[in-house]
């Protein structure tokens, strides 16, 4: 009787020990989650201040939306259409649009950059760049086919482009950034060496 009264009031001390233990990890949890968020949340407002009171009306960013103005007109001629761009308008005798702030993939990838080095994830900081190099050349590329589309759409179906500029792209560079942060911080997160073993 005296032993199973020791072995329980062990067992009772370890699941207290366990309890504790766990109720720390989550608050240890909820702090690094915290401290997360108001980290993004103060970088992006910082960006932001930076970017609409000074980038978008710089000669910078005029020359990066010209730049995006001229490779759009490049592969407009690959597939066939008369296309030039002067400054940042993308003219054909078919269509022309102007490459505007809102179609420039900046704040996505800024979201992006932002996210992935202040995740709580134990990742050096050397790890991260190369999946933030890959995400903004993403980004990049994607911000040319946007242009693209907007294009066509001008040319096939006038009554598409609004709706597709707004609804449809922009949801699309609000959610991809997302969901490869979102992605790449539950892969950095799983411990590595994990492996599965027959019959456990």
């Amino acid at each position: 009787m005296g032993a199973g009264r020791v072995a329980r009031r062990q067992s009772a001390a370890r699941s207290a020990v366990v309890s504790k233990t766990g109720r720390a990890s989550r608050l240890i949890r909820k702090g690094a989650v915290l401290r997360f968020v108001l980290w993004l949340a103060g970088l992006m407002v910082a960006f932001n201040a930076v970017f609409y009171l000074w980038l978008a009306e710089s000669r910078v960013f005029e020359v990066y939306l010209s730049w995006n103005a001229r490779a759009c007109a490049l592969l407009l001629r690959v597939f066939g259409e008369s296309a030039t761009a002067t400054g940042t308008l993308v003219a054909s005798p078919r269509f022309g649009l102007e490459v505007k702030d809102g179609c420039d993939a900046i704040q996505p990838m800024a979201f992006l950059i932002f996210a992935m080095l202040a995740s709580p994830v134990p990742v050096r900081l050397r790890l991260r760049l190369v999946p933030i190099l890959v995400g903004m050349l993403v980004l990049l590329l994607l911000n040319l086919v946007r242009i693209l589309t907007l294009f066509y759409t001008g040319v096939y179906f006038p009554s598409a482009f609004e709706p597709l500029h707004i609804d449809v792209w922009q949801s699309v560079f609000i959610f991809l950034p997302l969901t490869f942060w979102l992605v790449w911080a539950q892969r950095a997160a799983r411990p590595s060496g994990t492996t599965t073993h027959a019959g456990s």
